[in-house]
């Protein structure tokens, strides 16, 4: 070998290169794209993303503790070539000295909705995001003109009834609303076997279906499905808020008995179970696997009932929806709607510090 041989080469001075804060999106050429004709509409030449709002909030009103916003930044929701812009100077409090209620560490869809819930009852929220736009893995990219989602592209929760339209409602809560297209389908499985089906929007055009392909389980069908829809519309039935806070469910049980009972029968069982009870056929059963690896990208025997009843029902119930412009558009419609609330956003503002009074987080540097 060189080494054994006596043979050096010259070494490369390496100096360290500071990283971006800001990774670019990845590139267009090096993501496979798999697009339906309705995903394709919602990608416009002209992106329908909700304009930005710039904006300066207000003085402070009361509402709770003193929690203060440190660090450096501008307040208000840009977009991403206005963000990159920004010019950034020291501060104490913040750039404008301003206090707040509360502090929520970024801005994906999960934060988002606890900033906007918060200032929907009246607190003034501060959120910081260490990208320069909203959204986390929900967020968005443009290339030549087009908008691409960089996360989720099957949407529920968009619909106009129930309870478990928690979009609208999140949207609603800082009077926002989006203009969605309804997808006719939510997947076509091609399975081994030939097998092809076709999940229809409508319910009934898809039970007919699936028994066309399996005449001889009609009633095990029937039974499978039907038992998620009694566990769907015992959830349905609820106000959903946390279902790990045992007062809340204690209360829902005095309201709903009958519901609750029926969550806690099925809340340890998993999907595979309950549908073995019914069918026997084992491409059927493998088709069961299919639609539950969509739920959860597990297998059926992992899939909690609960969890598969609600999506395999409320794709039928409230339907797959895609928001015009995309799904990057669901964040920018919250950001704005916060900051209409008289709340802030700060970008480039990546938390580095919590700090705590007598163990109580009242405040963050970054």
């Amino acid at each position: 070998t060189p080494l054994q041989a006596g043979i050096k080469y010259p070494t490369r001075r390496h100096t360290k290169r500071r990283p971006s804060r800001f990774p670019p999106p990845p590139r267009l050429a090096a993501m496979p794209l798999l697009l339906s004709p309705l995903t394709a509409r919602c990608l416009h030449r002209s992106p329908h993303l909700p304009a930005p709002v710039a904006h300066r909030p207000s003085r402070p009103r009361p509402f709770g503790g003193e929690a203060r916003g440190g660090g450096r930044g501008r307040v208000a929701v840009v977009s991403e070539r206005q963000a990159a812009a920004v010019e950034t100077s020291p501060g104490g409090e913040g750039s404008d000295g301003e206090r707040y209620d509360a502090i929520v560490v970024g801005s994906g869809i999960g934060g988002l909705v606890a900033a906007t819930q918060l200032a929907a009852k009246g607190a003034r929220v501060l959120v910081l995001e260490k990208y320069i736009i909203p959204g986390g893995s929900s967020g968005y990219y443009r290339r030549d003109g087009f908008t691409f989602d960089v996360g989720s592209s099957v949407m529920f929760g968009f619909s106009d009834k129930g309870n478990l339209n928690l979009i609208t409602q999140a949207l609603e809560a800082v009077g926002c609303k989006m203009e969605v297209i309804p997808d006719p389908s939510t997947v076509h499985f091609h399975l081994p076997g030939a097998l092809s089906v076709l999940v229809h929007r409508e319910y009934n055009d898809f039970i007919e279906e699936l028994v066309s392909k399996f005449p001889h389980e009609k009633e095990g069908i029937l039974k499978f499905y039907g038992t998620c829809w009694k566990i769907f519309n015992s959830l349905n039935s609820l106000e959903l808020k946390s279902l790990e806070e045992p007062l809340y469910l204690f209360g829902q049980f005095f309201k709903k008995p009958l519901e609750c009972l029926t969550l806690a029968y099925y809340l340890p069982q998993n999907a595979g179970d309950i549908a073995r009870k019914f069918i026997k056929d084992q491409q059927l059963l493998s088709f069961i696997d299919a639609e539950c690896f969509i739920v959860s990208t597990v297998n059926a025997l992992k899939t909690p009932m609960i969890n598969a009843s609600m999506v395999l029902c409320d794709r039928h119930f409230g339907g797959i929806n895609y928001p015009v412009g995309g799904v990057g558009g669901i964040a920018v419609s919250l950001a704005n709607g916060l900051v209409e609330k008289g709340s802030a956003i700060r970008y480039k503002a990546n938390v580095t510090n919590v700090i705590l009074e007598n163990g109580k987080a009242v405040s963050s540097s970054y």
